[in-house]
This record gives structure tokens, C-alpha cells and sequence, in this order.
């Protein structure tokens, strides 16, 4: 049952029926997270559990210890359903407490801290008629400053920091990212194809880093030459789980 849940992964996840859903944002970033091969890992806003589980199948060699946490009750059932149903209950634990004050560690604990956090300022962008999901897309409970000043709390001296983000928003990211001494390091911009304007950005930070920016070259994830919403093979090689 594990072996097949782990196959099968994301299908198959729990997840609240009305709540918010799981996108392939959050698989990517599983996928672009450099990972060393002992560490603890920190996820802000875990949602369902998809980037502690992402993390875990992409890295079944390392010793990581992975924490995720969010404020919802739903959401927080539904990940540890998850983390039980592909048998990481050793390497990922799942807590409930507000990303802008965890209180369950002390200050740099972590070697990384990942997070997907709400896209959309309040105003912007179309309102959901559930609360649930309006609190994991728009900035309600926490905006981005909240999450990148507990990122910089939480992580080691010199240790990363990895967020998947609007496009449109980098100047924002950055800008916040560097406020709180974290050093954006590594990026790569997310198409849906080749011709069309990014999507999303994923951005790898060091906590008191020396200035020096990688921008590695974009992710286009479906074929220029198919009008069918079918992932390219590069997409496919880069995260399998978006298959």
C-alpha cells in the first residue's frame, strides 16, 4: 500500500473538499530544492503536505528531518493522512501554528525553509466564496514579509531559503528576501510554454549570503509544437511528480 501511495504520489492525497487545492507550484519546488544529505527542513503553510512528501521521494538517501506547519485544521488532518499514507511518519512531522510566530523550535533550527505562500495582496486577483481557500491565496493570515521574516528566524547562519512565487511579484520577493538578510542566490522562472510570459518564479536565498544572483535557464512546461496541455519531456525530467 506505502510503495504504491509513493508511485501514485500526488494522486491520490488527501485533501479538504472545499478547502485549498494543491497546484504543480508546490511539486516544482520540491524539485528545485537543493537538499544536502543530512539536514532539517522547515515548510511555512504545508497545506497538504505536498512539498515535505515531495522533498522526501525526491531525496530517499538523505537523512532529513521535515517539519511543516500551517493554521488550518483541515489542512493539517489531510497532510498528516498523507505523511501516514506514504509512510514518512519518521522523517516528516506536521504541526499546527501560525507561520508570522512558531513557537515549537528556537531560532535557526533550520538547515532550509521552503514555502509556497499566498500569491494575491487582498484586492487583487478574483475572491473564492470559501474562507479556506481565500486564506491560501490571498495575504489574510499572513503576507509575505511575515513569511520571509520567519524564514530568516528560523534558518541557520548561511543556510537557504526557498520560495516558489507569483512572477509578476519578484521585484516583491526579492525585495523582501533581502530585507531580512537573505541573499537571493539561485532563480528560474516557470512558463507554461516557451512563448508566453512567466508564471511563477522560484527563488533559492542564503541567510547572510554574499551578492553574486544565478538566473538558470526557464522551465517551459508544455510543448511549443502541441496545442494539448501535455508536459514536456525537459518538465517531466525536471519534477516526474507533475506527470
Amino acid at each position: 500500500m506505502t510503495d504504491e501511495a509513493r508511485q501514485n504520489f500526488p494522486k491520490g492525497l488527501a485533501q479538504p473538499r472545499t478547502g485549498f487545492r494543491f497546484s504543480t507550484d508546490s511539486l516544482l519546488l520540491s524539485s528545485f530544492v537543493s537538499v544536502p544529505s543530512k539536514g532539517r527542513i522547515l515548510d511555512l503553510g504545508t497545506g497538504c503536505g505536498v512539498i515535505p512528501l515531495g522533498l522526501a521521494l525526491s531525496n530517499p538517501d538523505a537523512d532529513l528531518n521535515i517539519t511543516g506547519i500551517d493554521i488550518d485544521p483541515e489542512m493539517l488532518e489531510s497532510a498528516r493522512s498523507n505523511v501516514d499514507m506514504l509512510g514518512f511518519s519518521n522523517e516528516i512531522k506536521i504541526l499546527g501554528c501560525n507561520v508570522s510566530n512558531p513557537d515549537f523550535a528556537g531560532p535557526e533550527s533550520f538547515d532550509i525553509v521552503v514555502a509556497n505562500p499566498p500569491y494575491w495582496c487582498e484586492g487583487r486577483g478574483r475572491p473564492c466564496p470559501d474562507e479556506a481557500r481565500n486564506k491560501a491565496r490571498f495575504e489574510i493570515e499572513s503576507d509575505l514579509d511575515d513569511f520571509t521574516k520567519t524564514a530568516d528566524r528560523m534558518v541557520k547562519h548561511r543556510g537557504k531559503v526557498c520560495f516558489v512565487f507569483l512572477a509578476e511579484r519578484v521585484t516583491q520577493l526579492l525585495a523582501s528576501l533581502t530585507m531580512f538578510k537573505l541573499e537571493p542566490k539561485r532563480m528560474k522562472f516557470v512558463h507554461s510554454r516557451i512563448d508566453k510570459p512567466a508564471k511563477v518564479v522560484m527563488v533559492e536565498a542564503v541567510k547572510k549570503g554574499k551578492p553574486g544572483l544565478i538566473v538558470e535557464p526557464p522551465l517551459i512546461l508544455f510543448d511549443e509544437n502541441s496545442s494539448d496541455s501535455v508536459y514536456s519531456s525537459r518538465a517531466l525530467e525536471y519534477c516526474p511528480f507533475i506527470k
